[in-house]
């Protein structure tokens, strides 16, 4: 079975015997997502829409205003280091030649899938971080990486809790979707086995029923604060009852169990959602109640601009952002971004702050690295060194977006120190890419440029 996939597979989709409270139903084949029961075609769609670049892209229908200013290596790699955090000028001219248009529709391509690991071929803990960054610095999709981070700090998992390899199989999904729409991704982590158990959903009963998903659906995942109320998050705890994930030969699954799900009508949101005869779809109904919310849409916006544009978006920037989601894909939001006007103004330039990992990944790169050997310690290096481990965000919130908290003056001292470790090679190997520091920083020529705080911006 391909874990990485997300294809449902016809037959095997659980079904609730009418007319009473089901017993357990059959599970699904993991990490099969169907996001939209009655449409078993939903998935080719949504893959000719990535194919052909998106609805709304493909049409023309993103608007406001596109950049038709010089959009030479300068403009290029300010585009590379938010885009793929990550490049050099050989990568940064060969945009230019592109074109704006061209070159945003080259980086945001479909995205590489890294080869599908069994667990046995991860030795030990560190080789997933290894994994991740290794296909990192060479794919021929570096932005879809980026994104992967994004997602992956959204939609918080940790592995201390729900283990590395279910990690590593999360992670590979909201890869796979990362591009496509927002409906899709959210559908896919509210079955993922990992998110049922990090926020122990599998221990909700109709007796008890476990508010953390009900919450951090809301509060972290969609909506955002404010937007909801302490009795939504009971009703749609309710309405999650019987999603759960059960183990099965070294894997866990996600499965429906009906005879813990709460049958009785739930009010949520202004919504009635009750289904006796197919139980299961209640959760569905949460989620599309939530989907049909613009403050969703408005939510997502501004968190993507924030960690692409700017700290400070303002309103208009949030609200067309939504309506490109809520329309279309998240590419179409990012070549939207990636061709408006604003993404190139001198106020946009070097107005964030890379993450440790987004820091490690151009460094290496920099240096000509498209390989971090296994015995180099780089999972303990980014925990000890940069202060982050990008399998256990540091709780359900997720890791600072661009922000200045990652330049606390102990961290920026071991940023400084992981320069020797990233761009030296004591094996007496050659790089296998150019030393080239040009887009890792604005101005830099060699690794004394490095110490510059100019060297902590994307």
């Amino acid at each position: 079975m391909d874990k990485n996939r997300t294809e449902t597979q016809a037959g095997f989709r659980p079904e609730v015997t009418t007319g009473s409270e089901p017993t357990a139903l059959q599970p699904d084949p993991f990490p099969a997502v169907e996001t939209h029961p009655p449409n078993p075609q939903r998935w080719k769609t949504a893959a000719a829409l990535l194919a052909a670049g998106g609805l709304l892209t493909a049409c023309g229908g993103i608007g406001g205003g596109v950049y038709n200013g010089p959009f030479g290596t300068h403009e290029a790699a300010h585009l590379l280091r938010r885009a793929t955090a990550l490049g050099n000028s050989d990568d940064a001219a060969k945009l230019a030649s592109l074109g704006v248009e061209k070159a945003v529709d080259y980086l945001l391509d479909q995205p590489q899938l890294p080869p599908e690991r069994d667990r046995d071929y991860f030795e030990n803990d560190d080789m997933y971080v290894h994994e991740w960054t290794n296909h990192w610095l060479t794919s021929h999709t570096p932005a879809a990486e980026r994104l992967t981070l994004f997602w992956h700090g959204h939609f918080v998992t940790e592995a201390a809790k729900v283990g590395d390899y279910m990690t590593y199989l999360k992670i590979n999904k909201l890869r796979e979707l990362s591009l496509g729409s927002f409906r899709d991704l959210l559908y896919m982590i509210a079955e993922d086995p990992a998110m049922i158990r990090y926020l122990d959903n599998d221990s909700s009963t109709k007796e008890h029923p476990n508010e953390n998903w009900a919450r951090e659906l809301m509060e972290l995942f969609t909506l955002g604060e404010g937007h909801y109320t302490e009795n939504d998050i009971k009703e749609v705890a309710r309405a999650f009852t019987g999603w759960t994930a059960f183990w099965d030969d070294g894997l866990f699954y996600f499965t429906f169990d009906g005879r813990i799900h709460d049958f009785e009508p739930k009010q949520i949101l202004g919504h009635e959602v009750y289904n006796r005869y197919t139980p299961i779809a209640e959760g569905y109904e949460v989620l599309d109640i939530l989907l049909g919310m613009d403050q969703t849409y408005k939510y997502i916006s501004q968190k993507l601009l924030h960690y692409y544009y700017r700290p400070d978006p303002d309103q208009a920037m949030i609200n067309r952002g939504a309506d490109i989601l809520k329309g279309g894909t998240v590419r179409d939001f990012l070549k939207w971004l990636f061709t408006h006007p604003a993404f190139y103004e001198d106020e946009t330039r070097n107005a964030l702050v890379k993450s440790p990992y987004e820091y490690a990944v151009g460094l290496f790169y920099a240096a000509g690295k498209r390989q971090v050997a296994e015995g180099e310690n780089l999972d303990y290096r980014l925990r000890a060194y940069l202060d982050q481990d990008p399998y256990n965000p540091p709780n359900v919130a997720g890791w600072p977006i661009a922000s200045t908290d990652w330049l606390t003056d102990s961290v920026l001292l071991q940023r400084l120190k992981f320069i020797d470790f990233a761009t030296s090679y004591p094996d007496g190997s050659e790089p296998a890419g150019p030393i080239d520091y040009g887009v890792f920083m604005d101005g830099a020529v060699n690794t004394l440029s490095l110490v510059a705080p100019e060297a902590q911006l994307l």
